[in-house]
């Protein structure tokens, strides 16, 4: 069963973490992408740095003790606040674990916003929705044996489970679709449900597609959803009724890309499976290689207006057209964790 690279083992192995402790550090940047705009927020160094692309600068927005660290993080809807997931371990507790904090722009006024019920739970993979609400994983740890369940809650209000034996959850703008990840004895499959109906929904990607799956994101339109995929793309007909091969005039494939191509097999790298950026269309047609990075565990975040995708890798933060074309790098430092993009 494959678990986040952060909370693999409830431990922070390979990190590496700031040794100077400032209230903010910003770092000029002269060269990347012209003409973007917005704010990506990101993990870095165990903390959550904030880029903004009109000034090209980076800015740590919280610092984190020794031993902690941001696993992801999701902006609010009117992009004033940011939740985030802070792994770390309490006080007179043994294990660690992961609550979903709440901050304003800046990092300041950091609280609470979801509580773990256990010192090894793990919360993580918020996504925060234009009705308020935050949609996250929960991990648990039970006699050696993990449960993972998605959840959503109001700031202020109780959990609501959505769905149990699933994970890295996506969710279309108006809130009615979900999109998830669920462990198989073959690997991972993605699963589309309704919210609200009962059942699991149907399954976008079976479990042959790809040998791992990282964290998927809807785009603005709610007609596409961006995923990074590991290994030969073993293409067929998904169970949601589209066929990924199948291609549609609105979509266009990266330069250069063709079927042949995307079937490859990747060439392995140090630290693990490498991954490229895929989209589809909600039904599982169109598949398309967004971006050929061949990185570890990628996650992606669609610019407010859907045009672009920041994407998230060991190797570096990148940018790329929602269509696919190459991609500009806009730091050279990576790692892994979830980001998001506003305005």
């Amino acid at each position: 069963m494959r678990r986040s690279k952060l909370t693999a083992g409830l431990g922070l192995a390979g990190l590496a973490f700031c040794l100077a402790i400032t209230s903010c550090q910003v770092l000029n940047r002269s060269s990347g992408p012209q003409g973007l705009q917005g704010r990506i927020a990101w993990p870095k160094d165990g903390d959550l740095w904030v880029y903004d692309l009109a000034s090209k600068q980076q800015t740590k927005i919280t610092n984190l003790p020794s031993g902690a660290a941001v696993t992801g993080a999701t902006w609010s809807p009117d992009g004033q606040r940011v939740v985030f997931a802070q792994f770390y371990r309490r006080p007179n507790e043994r294990s660690s674990g992961a609550d979903l904090m709440v901050a304003n722009a800046d990092g300041s006024s950091a609280h609470i916003f979801a509580e773990r019920d256990a010192a090894n739970t793990v919360l993580e993979t918020p996504e925060w929705m234009p009705s308020g609400r935050v949609y996250y994983t929960v991990r648990r740890v039970t006699n050696g044996r993990e449960a993972q369940s998605i959840v959503r809650q109001a700031e202020g209000g109780e959990p609501e489970t959505l769905i149990d034996n699933a994970y890295d959850p996506a969710v279309s703008p108006d809130e009615k679709t979900l999109i998830y990840v669920r462990s198989t004895r073959a690997g991972q499959a993605m699963f589309k449900k309704t919210i609200g109906e009962a059942g699991d929904g149907c399954e976008l990607i079976s479990d042959q597609v790809f040998q791992y799956l990282s964290l998927p994101r809807i785009s603005p339109d709610g007609k596409r959803v961006a995923l990074g995929g590991s290994g030969e793309a073993n293409m067929g007909p998904s169970g949601c009724g589209g066929d990924p091969r199948s291609h549609t005039p609105a979509a266009s494939a990266a330069p250069g890309l063709d079927l042949l191509a995307l079937l490859q097999p990747a060439v392995a790298e140090a630290h693990g499976l490498p991954a490229d950026v895929y989209s589809m269309n909600l039904d599982g047609s169109d598949m398309t290689r967004i971006a050929d990075i061949k990185d570890d565990d990628p996650t992606v975040a669609f610019s407010p207006d859907g045009s672009k995708l920041a994407i998230f890798g060991v190797a570096a933060l990148f940018v790329v057209d929602a269509k696919g074309s190459p991609t500009d790098k806009l730091t050279d430092q990576g790692g892994y964790g979830g980001l998001d993009w506003t305005k």
